[in-house]
């Protein structure tokens, strides 16, 4: 079942992608819906179908997908319903905080956390919360009154990138490999988000090969995620 949801995940972002726009009508929102709970799908039947699979990494890891699952539909309804465009944008960035805070959490769960997990972890949160703050002019950039929840949010995702990274450079496997790739796509696909939403120049606002690689990168990261649970090895 976790691979028939794979392939269906892999050809709704795919007409997702291809509909997604500057301009989002609702029926756009929904086909992201649909490519988001695909790749839920994705995650959990990979956990029932893998015997190896630890339950709190499976848990979280599936309520991870859950959150981010959540917050593709607000983001997005921001667009939809622009009045409440504010409302939309916090929501979201709760919803992937949380469901990045899962992630981490699934991995400690499975691989336990040694100091230099923790320094990998803190040094990629540091690097990241600052560079939100301080780098609003080189990239030409500005966060207004969503500046400190942004920085805690890609704080939280350089939590989630050095730790990824710290198992898969010291605890090598399958599964470890594939989610530090993940946790770097969804950096990617973050910094050309934060573009989108707070570049000052409204070209950039509107680029649409920006809009598309957003997207990608982040339904690559999220299925690789999902679908790491079918590698994992105790």
């Amino acid at each position: 079942m976790e691979y028939l949801f794979l392939v269906l995940g892999v050809i709704a972002v795919v007409i997702f992608c291809f509909n997604r726009k500057a301009v989002v009508p609702l029926n756009t929102v929904v086909i992201k819906g649909i490519a988001s709970i695909f790749f839920v799908f994705t995650a959990l039947f990979a956990y029932i179908g893998n015997p190896d699979c630890p339950d709190y990494l499976g848990g979280f890891t599936v309520a991870g997908a859950c959150m981010g699952m959540i917050g593709d539909i607000v983001l997005d309804l921001k667009y939809t319903y622009s009045k409440d465009s504010d409302k939309f944008l916090r929501m979201g960035f709760i919803s992937f905080l949380i469901g990045h805070l899962f992630y981490f959490v699934s991995l400690i769960s499975a691989y336990g956390a040694e100091i230099k997990n923790f320094i990998f972890a803190l040094c990629g949160g540091a690097l990241m919360f600052a560079f939100v703050i301080l780098s609003e002019k080189i990239l030409k950039i500005k966060y207004g009154k969503f500046k400190i929840i942004t920085a805690v949010y890609i704080g939280i995702v350089g939590l989630s990138v050095g730790l990824g990274n710290s198992y898969a450079l010291f605890e090598t496997s399958t599964h470890t490999v594939i989610f530090a790739v993940a946790m770097c796509l969804f950096l990617l696909s973050d910094a050309l988000l934060a573009g989108l939403y707070f570049g000052i120049d409204e070209k950039d606002r509107k680029n649409q090969a920006a809009i598309t690689f957003n997207h990608l990168f982040y339904y690559i990261a999220q299925y690789l995620i999902a679908a790491s649970l079918i590698f994992y090895r105790g």
